[in-house]
């Protein structure tokens, strides 16, 4: 009915997996410290800025975790992989719904946590709402119901240690999401830290798009680019073909440039509003980036990765476009 106010967000619970032996990145994960943070805290960070409450730490080293400011819950099955973790945090949840995560996200982002959630209270029918990347399910970043705890517990106590096994021993719904691909990338060994520095200097994955009263990282704030990112670049031609398969082209152009002519469809963000319209952009596609010469655009998809976006910057920019006779649209309309 008009005016009244929308819904309260489904309360949810979130916890992170902190419990692993960490043999190959050689010290425990969950402790790293990651740009200033230490990696559980990043990954919990990102879960109260989703809007999770409470958030704990599951596992690990819980004195040292209590010390930077996590509630611990001791794992009931230590050193059994993450299924045992997994029965456990929804075991304690005070909550129907409760987000587990693992400590070792290299890019943890609100957006795509909040968005995992959606999944599953948009699928009745299913116990668990799971990103799926280049067709692999990425169980380390999922929301489960805690229903799901009773069939988990006697898969496991069955023997299974698989979190996907257990799920099809146990008969469980599994709905799909769709999350930007720096969302889910996690770090074994120490050389994929360094592809974290080169995700985001800030240690964060597409911050900003957390439910509404999340604590963590303010969620109005995008993160920072590193300076040394490297971005794809496509040319112009190239660009004209996945537009017309119906790739996004954003514009990060000033206003009178885009009046005055653009690639047709483009959508107009200005290269000093990027951060702010951080949700103007699609987290689940490929997102092109234009501006007049390729030099704007290359700072915007820098951010934007940064950010969890996949974001190809276009060289040439419109001058190219318009140079190689693509067709120009005027006016303020895309």
């Amino acid at each position: 009915m008009r005016g009244e106010p929308p819904p309260a967000p489904v309360p949810f619970a979130g916890a992170v997996l902190c419990g692993g032996a960490s043999r190959r990145m050689g010290t425990d994960k969950a402790l790293l410290v990651v740009e200033g943070r230490p990696m559980a805290v990043r990954v919990a960070d990102a879960l109260a800025a989703a809007g999770a409450r409470p958030v704990v730490a599951v596992g690990g080293d819980g004195r040292r975790l209590a010390r930077l400011g996590l509630g611990v819950v001791p794992d009931t099955a230590p050193g059994e992989g993450p299924l045992g973790g997994i029965v456990t945090a929804l075991e304690r949840s005070p909550h129907g719904i409760v987000v587990v995560a693992a400590c070792d996200l290299v890019a943890p982002c609100p957006q795509a946590l909040a968005a995992t959630v959606d999944a599953l209270v948009a699928t009745p029918g299913t116990a668990v709402a799971v990103p799926v990347v280049g067709g692999r399910r990425q169980w380390a970043h999922a929301a489960w119901r805690s229903e799901a705890a009773g069939p988990l517990r006697a898969a496991f106590d069955a023997g299974e240690r698989a979190v996907h096994a257990a799920c099809a021993v146990a008969g469980l719904g599994v709905a799909p999401v769709t999350v930007a691909p720096a969302a889910v990338r996690d770090a074994d060994v120490p050389a994929d830290l360094g592809l974290a520095r080169s995700l985001e200097r800030s240690g964060g994955g597409r911050a900003g798009a957390g439910r509404a009263g999340g604590r963590g990282p303010e969620p109005s704030r995008c993160r920072l680019a590193s300076g040394a990112m490297q971005v794809p670049e496509i040319d112009v031609d190239e660009l004209a073909r996945r537009q017309a398969e119906g790739a996004p082209v954003v514009d990060v152009r000033e206003s009178h440039e885009y009046v005055a002519g653009h690639v047709p469809g483009a959508v107009l963000i200005p290269l000093g509003t990027v951060a702010d319209e951080m949700a103007r952009v699609p987290v689940d596609r490929t997102v092109y980036v234009i501006c007049a010469k390729g030099g704007r655009s290359l700072q915007a998809a820098e951010l934007y990765r940064a950010n969890g976006i996949d974001a190809v910057n276009v060289a040439g920019g419109t001058s190219a476009w318009t140079e190689a006779g693509h067709p120009v649209a005027t006016g303020t309309e895309p």
